[in-house]
């Protein structure tokens, strides 16, 4: 039987990898702060998707219809690419139900949790610069965070730091104020340390999904870089990836061409009430990102080919995680298995790997995954949280796997 753990021969061995991983940190007494400012080099020409001429594939498009026409959601957007050459791309509903407004592919939407991996590149990011290493515990950073010495920075990328969430089971009235103003780090240090529990297993015991993890880890960035997360993003990710139209917004941003958000509610007149999403600005690093199916693709496309990241930064990345026992850190077993490295979910579908993640948030919900040894990315976003909706989640998979099919049999046409 085919084991998701056992590569094959073309996957970077685990060990290789560790060696990558080890060889991007440094030592804890590296003065880091103070190291000489090293000259930039001169800034590349940032990517941009290539076109040809687009496939027509009547069954994705009837599956995405299906979903606007049985109000699952009022709109969507999906492109699917091959090493960057757009073979499918379409907006289907409504971004604005109430003016009418229609979503194409250039429509942002809040990416909720596919945030994560670009804060894991953020880390991975300042690693290269010599000023952290992944090993690093975070009291190196936060000293005076509750267990701070026995946690280290790969185990808040992998979710196996133990941690609990500040945002899932939080309190209404939280997450209500959440959605009308900016919080500084402070701020959500204060509330991600008043959560309660605090630590949900030793660090390194268990996967256990962390919104405040990657929080965490954004202050960080802010701490080292002396940047806001948003203008790190903005620099060091989207611009080397060709992303024009994500950005991590305040409360105050005027939006142009971006979508609302939304919930399935029968009693109204459309078939939905619009929900609002937490503010940027208090999901930070782990949910923070608007963005296009179509920038979402020129970030996987840039990051897995050096764009953005050296070779062994990605590597590390899409390393399955282990816990202290050695075993792998599944985030999901059973007949669909996910292991999870930095800020990626890591998987197998016939005997391809791929790298993905999902996101979900008050009004949006979107996937984007990449069959990375066949650079095939396909990225999907919803401006709906399906909460109540009992076909949304299965219809959202059937539209993602009818995706993968068609992109991966195009390859071999």
């Amino acid at each position: 039987m085919f084991d998701p753990r056992t590569p094959p021969k073309s996957f970077t061995r685990r060990g290789t990898v560790l060696m990558a991983l080890a060889a991007l940190g440094g030592s804890a007494a590296v003065p880091y702060l103070t190291a000489k400012p090293q000259p930039k080099p001169a800034t590349p020409k940032a990517p941009t998707l290539k076109r040809a001429a687009l496939k027509d594939w009547p069954s994705l498009t009837n599956i995405a219809q299906k979903m606007i026409d049985d109000k699952l959601t009022p709109g969507l957007s999906l492109t699917v690419a091959h090493q960057g050459v757009v073979l499918f791309s379409k907006g289907f509903g409504l971004a604005d139900v109430e003016a009418g407004r229609e979503v194409t592919p250039q429509t942002t939407f809040r990416i909720a949790s596919i945030t994560k991996q670009f804060t894991a590149a953020a880390i991975m990011a300042l690693a290269e610069d010599g000023k952290l290493s992944v090993h690093d515990p975070l009291a190196r950073f936060l000293p005076d965070f509750p267990k701070a010495d026995k946690i280290t920075l790969a185990q808040l990328m992998s979710h196996t730091s133990g941690m609990g969430d500040y945002v899932n089971g939080q309190s209404h009235v939280v997450l209500d104020n959440a959605r009308d103003r900016d919080f500084n780090g402070t701020e959500l240090l204060s509330i991600i340390r008043a959560r309660q529990p605090l630590y949900r297993a030793q660090p390194g015991a268990a996967w256990l999904y962390s919104n405040s993890a990657f929080t965490l880890l954004s202050i960080i960035v802010e701490q080292l870089s002396g940047m806001s997360f948003a203008q790190f993003c903005a620099e060091r990710l989207f611009h080397p990836a060709g992303m024009t139209q994500s950005s991590i917004d305040t409360v105050d941003t005027v939006i142009t061409g971006g979508s609302n958000g939304y919930r399935p509610e029968f009693r109204a007149p459309h078939g939905f009430v619009e929900n609002k999403p937490l503010s940027a600005t208090f999901i930070a690093g782990a949910g923070a990102i608007r963005s296009t199916t179509e920038d979402l693709i020129l970030w996987h496309h840039g990051l897995m080919n050096g764009k953005v990241l050296k070779p062994d930064s990605v590597a590390a990345m899409m390393t399955p995680a282990l816990l202290k026992n050695g075993q792998p850190a599944f985030e999901r077993r059973g007949a669909e298995p996910l292991e999870y490295g930095f800020g990626l979910g890591l998987g197998f579908e016939d005997e391809r790997r791929f790298a993905t993640h999902g996101g979900r948030i008050n009004g949006f919900t979107g996937h984007l995954r990449s069959y990375h040894d066949d650079q095939l990315t396909l990225a999907i976003l919803y401006n709906c949280d399906g909460s109540g909706a009992a076909q949304f989640m299965p219809m959202q998979k059937k539209l993602r796997k009818e995706a993968s099919r068609l992109g991966l049999e195009n390859l071999t046409a």
